[in-house]
């Protein structure tokens, strides 16, 4: 598969493994139902078993995951992670084992649904209960027991996964020129572990887009003290990246990258909790039969519609990151019973 990114600069294909799981380039649509400045990149449709933006990311993941011939894959997430699901379903096409430790979330059907996935698809499920003792166990996983396991940060956020969204603004770049859409004033989408801004907005930078790029902080800003999801965390993993391609790409060592933009206030709550504000956008998108979720789409939704109403004179495109697939009969295959018990437990005592 032709990848834009390698296109424009092929020695970096000959460095950078990849596999084609993705249907790529992914539609972009106007919305004048919702406004008339308003465009969405459909990264639901990455793929028609599951689709949303994981699949970008793991392209470059699994690739790394084959070629480093580790025997485990080891990442974690809250225990409705859409990440999760991906990497559960395409690391076993792979004939990769998984292992994830999750942490706790408001339980919906949707979280309720993706456990299921999860465990459908063989990943080995360790609920650990708060955020912070999830990362613990994973950060002491990674520095003390076996080196045959690969360790991935949740929502597939390092280098490579950085990488497939500095790929996907080279896709963006040709769907502009080809006449898609207009270069948009603005681009908005979610944050959670950093690597879709963070690949977006030097993707843009290298391609000579001057999109400004609006991230929506869905995440806890910090675990304990710990930095989890600021402009800062953004601004490492943009800044290692961009160190790493510059290793093999001399030309870019010039290009001056913007500012992070990160937007705290359609946070609310807390990870998972649905706001006012997503459950309006979510209404909006119903007429667009397009479906958004509280933890991410929601959020990142209501801020781009809001800025469509702001400034009517700026053209806004919302990256859609949620999968659209139909997964319910995939889901309803999994045996709730043999689900571990520590899972179980928790969700016989947590209301829907």
């Amino acid at each position: 598969m032709k990848r834009p990114l390698f296109e424009a600069f092929p020695g970096l294909g000959e460095h950078i493994p990849s596999l084609a799981l993705a249907k790529l380039p992914t539609p972009i649509e106007p919305l004048p139902e919702l406004a008339p400045n308003l465009w969405i990149k459909r990264d639901d449709k990455t793929n028609t078993l599951y689709g949303g933006n994981k699949v970008r990311k793991l392209e470059f993941i699994l690739a790394d995951v084959i070629k480093s011939k580790k025997k485990k894959l080891v990442s974690f997430g809250a225990i409705g992670t859409n990440h999760g699901v991906a990497t559960a379903i395409y690391a076993l096409q792979m004939g990769i084992t998984l292992k994830l430790l999750l942490f706790k979330q408001p339980v919906t059907n949707h979280v309720q649904q993706n456990i299921k996935l999860m465990h459908r698809f063989n990943a080995k499920l360790h609920y650990q209960g708060s955020l912070f003792r999830t990362a613990l166990n994973f950060y002491i996983g990674k520095l003390f027991k076996s080196q045959s396991n690969y360790y991935l940060f949740a929502g597939g956020s390092n280098i490579l996964g950085c990488i497939a969204f500095v790929n996907a603004a080279f896709e963006l770049k040709q769907q502009i020129d080809d006449g898609t859409l207009p270069e948009p004033d603005y681009i908005y989408c979610p944050v959670g572990s950093s690597s879709t801004l963070a690949g977006l907005s030097l993707g843009c930078a290298l391609a000579g887009l001057k999109s400004q790029l609006v991230g929506i902080r869905v995440a806890p800003s910090h675990i304990g003290p710990i930095p989890a999801c600021t402009r800062g965390t953004v601004h490492k993993l943009r800044q290692n990246c961009f160190k790493y391609l510059c290793q093999m790409e001399a030309s870019f060592k010039d290009i001056e990258l913007p500012e992070i933009q990160l937007q705290d206030d359609y946070f609310g709550r807390g990870y998972g909790h649905a706001t006012n504000e997503g459950r309006w956008a979510e209404q909006m998108f119903e007429q667009t039969q397009i479906q958004l979720e509280p933890t991410y789409t929601a959020k990142t939704a209501a801020a781009a519609l809001n800025c469509c109403a702001n400034q009517s004179d700026k053209k806004v495109l919302y990256w859609h990151t949620f999968n659209s697939a139909d997964v319910k009969e995939l889901a309803a295959k999994a045996d709730m019973a043999s689900i571990p018990k520590e899972l179980r437990r928790f969700l016989q005592t947590q209301p829907l």
